[in-house]
Formats: structure tokens, C-alpha cells, sequence
């Protein structure tokens, strides 16, 4: 068994950039302005079969704002959401029905200013070949 974690990073990292209206880091920048978005942490299970190797993978993208309330969060979170739920992503060697949203939150983040939205998805991912 492989594991499609790289893939599947670099997979939404292409679907995201330039397809919504803020940058998108796996590492931020330290002179990033805001708002941004970040490719946060995954899980995965296996759940092959006899004859398909595969994972059950949650993956979160993190969304950060300094406009003051949520709106701004909550328009580019939809824009992921719409972004990664419309169609399989390309991985090379794996394969994906399109992700489904696991989980969705926004909140203020610790430093009391900075707006921070939260999406897990879930994708089930296959081995090819």
C-alpha cells in the first residue's frame, strides 16, 4: 500500500490556486497578508479489500481572516467547499470520488482578531495499478 497523502496535497493545492479569491500556503509566508488559506492536517484508515488497496482520509483546510466578523471567512470557506466537492481531484497513481464535507466551523482564533474557519473532508481514496 502507498500512501496518497502527497498526492492528495499537491491535488488541492492545484484545484485552490488561482481558483478562489486568496492565496493558498502549505507553509505561510511570514509577510502573507491576509486572507489566506492553509492545507492543514489529514487522517487516513485503510480500507482496502482483497482486490483494491485504498484509505478513508479526512483532510482540513484551514481559512484566515482579519476582516472584522465572519462574513469574509465564511464566503472563502464556501469557495473551498465548492472548489474541492465539485468533481474528483487528479492524483497521480490514486484515484477519488470527489470529497465529501465532514465538518465545517468558524471561530475567532486565540489572538482575538483573527477570523478562523475550519473544513474536514472526507475522501476515499484508491490505489491504482
Amino acid at each position: 500500500m502507498k500512501s496518497p497523502a502527497y498526492e492528495l496535497q499537491k491535488a488541492i493545492l492545484g484545484r485552490l490556486s488561482g481558483a478562489i479569491s486568496c492565496p493558498v500556503y502549505d507553509a505561510v509566508p511570514t509577510d502573507a497578508a491576509f486572507p489566506y488559506v492553509t492545507i492543514g492536517e489529514d487522517t487516513a484508515a485503510d480500507w482496502s479489500s482483497k482486490t483494491t488497496s485504498g484509505q478513508d482520509v479526512t483532510t482540513t483546510i484551514h481559512v484566515w481572516s482579519r476582516y472584522k466578523g465572519k462574513a469574509e471567512a465564511k464566503r472563502i470557506g464556501s469557495e473551498v467547499l465548492q472548489q474541492l466537492t465539485t468533481g474528483p481531484l487528479s492524483m497521480t497513481g490514486f484515484s477519488a470520488d470527489p470529497a465529501q464535507l465532514d465538518m465545517e466551523e468558524y471561530l475567532v482564533d486565540a489572538d482575538g482578531i483573527t477570523q478562523h474557519g475550519v473544513l474536514r473532508l472526507r475522501l476515499y481514496i484508491s490505489e491504482e495499478g
